[in-house]
């Protein structure tokens, strides 16, 4: 096994109990995972924009553009963990101590994300040069975000769909 792939499977080392026993999730599972929320967020876009009036991320929108984003990205990740892209690619935002990120830790994020794009992106990037594959915003709130199992992915999405019929 080559050092590349070695690194992919190393467990994070920290003093927690439970963060330990987790696998990190590298640079391209979290990148797969928000291509498939852009592609959602399209999705989104060309479904409700002309119900809006084509209105959807236009200079005339913006506090309708930040409730759909803060929809689609802070609340499922304060409820379940992950956004659907996340659930998709086998991934969840998890704090130190291996727990799911609460609603205290996703406001951090969020401030953190705002502060790795307006860097021209160094925040983002961070993540292939971190030991944890931990970016700004991560590092800001104190989250990792690491595999898990294929079983934890179905109650997931029935969940999800669940929380859709009520």
């Amino acid at each position: 096994m080559n050092k590349k792939n070695q690194n992919k499977k190393e467990k994070i080392n920290t003093d927690s109990k439970n963060i330990s026993n987790l696998e990190i999730a590298g640079l391209i599972s979290r990148l797969y995972a928000f291509m498939i929320d852009l592609g959602l967020i399209f999705i989104i876009i060309y479904t409700f924009g002309p119900i809006s009036g084509n209105k959807l991320f236009h200079e005339d929108a913006a506090t309708q553009d930040i409730l759909v984003l803060f929809g689609y990205f802070v609340i499922p990740t304060i409820i379940w963990g992950r956004t659907p892209g996340k659930w998709v690619a086998g991934i969840i935002v998890v704090m130190k101590d291996g727990t799911p990120a609460g609603p205290a830790s996703i406001p951090r994020e969020m401030v953190g994300k705002f502060v790795s794009y307006i860097s021209f992106g160094v925040g983002i990037l961070w993540i292939i040069l971190d030991k944890e594959n931990q970016g700004w915003h991560d590092k800001i709130a104190g989250t990792y975000v690491v595999r898990c199992d294929q079983k934890s992915r179905l109650p997931f999405f029935l969940n999800f769909l669940k929380s859709k019929k009520k």
